[in-house]
């Protein structure tokens, strides 16, 4: 991707139902190449744009990241911990834990059941927990507390947002049998209640990606609004544990992380700093409506 390419993905984190004029007045580019360029990036599988819904509006509320060190190789550790439907995202990593992973499931003993299950597998020689207090900024999904309560519409038109976020107001309407105009009320409705999240979601192999944890210097909140101002913090979430801030970075280039570590650490409020980088993804699955279903 080149500065266009990334500009226009950034506009599309924003809002991914962003229309192509809107686009091209913010790129300064025409419509004609907004378009050929978006169909470009999807056909690459550089990037799709999907909604991504709230993780309690599937059953997922309670959420835990785990650092894993390993006896032995790590990535027979990553796909084990991969297997586990519990376990919605796993890397490999650099540092003194080998592999990453976030769970995300139902209650707080549903997580203490699958970090028993993560301490137990072969291979695995302590694992780390850090509890979420708050999500401020996810990955892709949602944040806060959703507010708006689901019809079979609604779950209609979530269901075809998360496969295509751009589809039409038409086809959605066709969907939930609605006017395209119903259909336009309801999925601004349903982002406005934080119920649903549509932005791109990029192909990992087009970024750099590491992970921070920070130890912070008096108001753990104020930091956070801090540390959230710097480009490139992709993820951040209040933590308890041995972090008060957990947060991802994302770059086209080592640079760029080098970049964003140093503006991280040169504010006040930040005390320690440690990083690992996430050499590969082995599985990240934002869990569908038909899957919480199931």
């Amino acid at each position: 991707m080149d500065g266009v390419d990334r500009l226009l993905v950034d506009l599309l984190a924003d809002d991914g139902r962003r229309s192509h004029r809107d686009l091209a007045a913010a790129a300064g580019i025409t419509r004609a190449t907004v378009a050929a360029r978006l169909r470009r990036l999807a056909e690459s599988g550089a990037f799709t744009v999907q909604g991504v819904v709230h993780p309690s509006v599937l059953g997922r509320g309670s959420i835990c990241y785990a650092r894993i060190a390993v006896d032995g190789a790590a990535a027979p550790v990553a796909e084990a911990a991969a297997a586990l439907p519990e376990v919605v995202y796993v890397s490999v990593t650099t540092g003194r834990f080998a592999v990453a992973a976030e769970i995300r499931t139902g209650s707080d003993d549903a997580v203490d059941a699958t970090l028993t299950r993560l301490r137990a597998m072969p291979g695995v020689a302590h694992v780390e927990a850090l509890g979420y207090r708050e999500v401020i900024r996810d990955a892709v999904g949602p944040v806060g507390e959703p507010t708006a309560q689901l019809d079979e519409a609604d779950v209609a038109l979530l269901r075809v947002l998360e496969t295509d976020g751009r589809a039409s107001y038409v086809r959605l309407g066709a969907a939930a049998g609605l006017s395209a105009a119903a259909a336009r009320r309801r999925v601004l409705r349903l982002v406005a209640a934080s119920v649903v999240r549509i932005g791109p979601i990029a192909s990992r192999g087009s970024e750099h990606a590491l992970g921070m944890g920070i130890g912070v210097r008096g108001d753990v909140r104020e930091a956070a609004r801090e540390v959230g101002a710097i480009a490139g913090a992709g993820f951040l979430a209040r933590t308890l544990g041995a972090f008060d801030l957990l947060v991802t970075v994302r770059a086209p280039s080592a640079a760029g992380l080098a970049a964003t570590v140093d503006a991280v650490r040169a504010l006040p409020a930040v005390g320690t700093v440690e990083t690992w980088s996430h050499l590969r993804f082995v599985k990240e699955s934002y869990a569908s409506l038909s899957a919480a279903a199931g």
